[in-house]
């Protein structure tokens, strides 16, 4: 795509230029920049604390203030403050997640043999399961988003970037916070957080935060039961007990989520007369469907957290657990007149029912240490990771009034040992290097329709880092890597027949080139630009069978693209921010003979962008504050086959708050899709049954918020 490279050519001049402008602002800055200026945020990307703009990765950091101002209340908001990031429900219930970065990402995540390639951790512990990803979480610290593959530190399925959640920790002193909130729906919500020292020297402390939040139905009107349909309660709670030591750390954490809803609704389509898919329904917003969708998920867990300090590092231990208990139904055919298959009657029926029952549990072991040798010449992190998984569920689809039952049980082990080392040849100057050594051992015993379906599979990989950064100055960082991430091979839930079940695809292999450049020009203008080329080897494809049942297929592809994430604070109070990219995907030295032959790579749209502000200024004994956002999206196909059903239309999407914070209160009223843009996520077909899966029309939240 010559349009993305030629403009590149502006992001090189651009580059070429920071390090000169930033000297010229040094020396300039005033006493009124400074106090209007960019604090520095401390992310742990890297395996160790550091300061965002010295990480030599693209990398972005949504703080606790954003998660609270901008309305991010479950993973999907994270998508519009991030660059090249895509998250989606999935299309199975109404709890789980499809993420992509840079157009790596998954389908499937319905099944627990579902593996994405962008790895969700939820304060440093990877979540395998992305059914029950979309709950809220109480009280968040920040969120880091590290796009491109994370071969080294990460690994295990990070092959096109990750996610890390981080919860608030415990405090040494005595707060905490209360909030109610409602909303579009009748939804009603209230959470709190609380923390209090168990020590005089407050060493010891505890936390509890929780949330309870229910909503009617209203997203969608069901024609044929003749009922609102979006209805959910959620709950969940965390406790947390730390240690603070002078040289011992601990945290302790515990959790447990119940998600009850009446589930995914698909809504039918047909093609008009003037070749336009439209809904059968008439509206995205009214489903057909006779059957009623259920989505109930349980999820609980821990992990425990030990640092250690030795002299020039810190050794830390992380253990995580967790068990999920998963149930969803629903009817994909979203309801087809019986007149559409030649039988009698007006109402519609139900062409394809699945429903799953399934329950997952995982534990792991990761052991790290970082520090430096050589009086700060080195560098390192160096560690050793466990993980193991069991997923059991049965699945049983009712195509065309013919059922069918899969039973699944799928195990999973995983070891690995990394490290990384930083050689600061000069105060400006430093080389990286680094790699992973993986193993992984996955089984299948499994049936379709009473037919074995059995596996055995062992993979392992090595994968490499390396980089060279740059600081001309201070506040301006120069980087280039290249690096390596891996995603093991796997089996494909979506199968038709056991044979194709049973044989496991390959696994996937990335190589990564990216160059960067982060710079405070200034204290007032924050700056992030990066420009990368993903080379492929046997990506993940999943390809429709047209009857409800998909095959995956490995394919070569190259993706390219640039990157940016701008923060401006020209005047006190006020912030203007956005973020972009722009991409080029294609499939390599594909036959002609191949399903995907002349295909464009899903979830990659040629472009994306974000432009904001955030405004506050003193009013009365308060502060007034007001901001909006506005996400543009391109056209891109949701499905590898590029059927015109999973073509997803291009989005122009307006969120906006406002609110007023007077001592320990604040209040807020905040608005998504704000024009009330109806849309889908994706979509697949096969004779009659063409349904969509829309995204969420407008909403609006007011929260009251109280602080002590």
């Amino acid at each position: 795509m010559n349009t993305v490279f030629s403009k590149g050519l502006l992001l090189a001049t651009a580059i070429a230029c920071l390090p000169t402008v930033a000297a010229a602002q040094d020396a300039a800055r005033s006493a009124d920049d400074e106090a209007n200026g960019f604090g520095d945020i401390i992310v742990s990307a890297q395996r160790t604390d550091q300061r965002l703009q010295d990480v030599p990765i693209s990398v972005t950091a949504i703080t606790s203030e954003e998660i609270q101002t901008r309305q991010v209340l479950a993973p999907t908001d994270v998508a519009r403050l991030v660059p090249n990031l895509k998250l989606d429900g999935v299309t199975g219930g109404s709890a789980g997640l499809k993420a992509y970065i840079r157009g790596g990402g998954g389908t499937d995540g319905g099944y627990v043999m579902s593996e994405a390639e962008v790895a969700l951790y939820v304060n440093d512990i990877y979540n395998a399961r992305m059914q029950g990803a979309l709950m809220d979480f109480a009280e968040i610290e920040r969120i880091e988003v590290l796009r491109g593959p994370q071969g080294v530190l990460y690994g295990r399925n990070a092959s096109a970037g990750a996610i890390n959640i981080i919860t608030k920790q415990p405090a040494d002193h005595f707060t905490g916070n209360v909030q109610a909130g409602y909303g579009t729906w009748n939804e009603r919500r209230l959470k709190g957080y609380i923390s209090v020292p168990l020590s005089k020297d407050g060493k010891w402390a505890a936390s509890f935060n929780g949330i309870v939040r229910a909503r009617d139905g209203g997203r969608q009107y069901n024609a044929t039961l003749d009922r609102k349909v979006g209805k959910e309660r959620f709950g969940g709670g965390q406790f947390d007990l730390a240690y603070k030591g002078d040289a011992v750390t601990g945290r302790l954490n515990l959790y447990y989520l119940d998600l009850n809803s009446d589930g995914q609704w698909s809504v039918n389509t047909v093609t008009n007369g003037q070749g336009k898919i439209v809904p059968l329904s008439g509206s995205y917003r009214t489903v057909l469907s006779p059957v009623p969708s259920d989505t109930r998920v349980k999820q609980k867990g821990g992990s425990l957290h030990l640092t250690a300090d030795y002299p020039g590092g810190t050794l830390t231990s992380i253990t995580g657990y967790s068990e999920m208990d998963d149930f969803w139904i629903q009817d994909f055919s979203g309801g087809v007149y019986p007149e559409m298959i030649g039988a009698p009657g007006t109402t519609p029926v139900a062409l394809f029912i699945r429903d799953s029952d399934s329950s997952q549990w995982q534990f792991s072991q990761e052991t790290n240490a970082a520090g430096s040798l050589a009086d700060g010449l080195i560098d390192y992190v160096a560690g050793l990771y466990y993980f193991h998984e069991t997923g059991r569920q049965v699945m049983t689809s009712t195509v065309f009034f013919a059922p069918s039952t899969t039973n699944f049980y799928a195990r999973t082990d995983a070891w690995a040992g990394y490290g990384q080392l930083t050689f600061n040849v000069t105060d400006q100057l430093a080389l990286i290097a680094g790699g992973r050594y993986t193993l992984e051992d996955k089984s299948l015993n499994a049936d379709i329709a009473g037919v074995p379906a059995i596996s055995r599979d062992h993979y392992k990989k090595f994968t490499p880092k390396l980089g060279i950064n740059f600081k001309p100055s201070q506040d301006v960082l120069l980087y280039g890597s290249y690096s390596v991430g891996f995603k093991s091979g796997g089996y494909n839930g979506l199968a038709s027949t056991a044979a194709q079940l049973a044989a496991a695809f390959r696994p996937q292999t990335t190589d990564a080139y990216e160059v960067g450049i982060k710079a405070d020009l200034g204290s007032t203008l924050r700056v992030a630009l990066s420009g990368f080329v993903n080379k492929i080897k046997d990506r993940q494809e999943s390809i429709s069978l047209g009857d409800g049942g998909f095959i995956i297929e490995n394919y070569n592809m190259t993706v390219k693209g640039l990157e940016a994430e701008i923060a401006w604070k020209p005047v006190t109070g006020l912030q203007i921010w956005g973020n972009g990219a722009l991409n080029d995907g294609k499939y390599r030295n594909v036959p002609a003979s191949a399903s995907l032959a002349g295909n464009t790579p899903p979830f990659l749209p040629d472009y994306q962008a974000t432009i904001g502000f955030d405004y506050n200024f003193d009013l009365g004994s308060g502060r007034f504050k007001f901001g909006a956002d506005a996400n543009f999206r391109d056209a891109y196909f949701s499905t590898a086959d590029n059927a015109p059903i999973g073509a997803v239309t291009s989005t122009q999407i307006v969120n906006a708050y406002v609110g007023y914070d007077v001592g320990p209160w604040q209040f807020q009223v905040a608005g998504k899709n704000l024009f009330n843009q109806i849309n889908w996520q994706t979509g697949f077909g096969f004779s009659v049954i063409n349904p969509r899966f829309m995204t969420d029309p407008r909403t609006v939240l007011a929260t009251a918020r109280y602080s002590f």
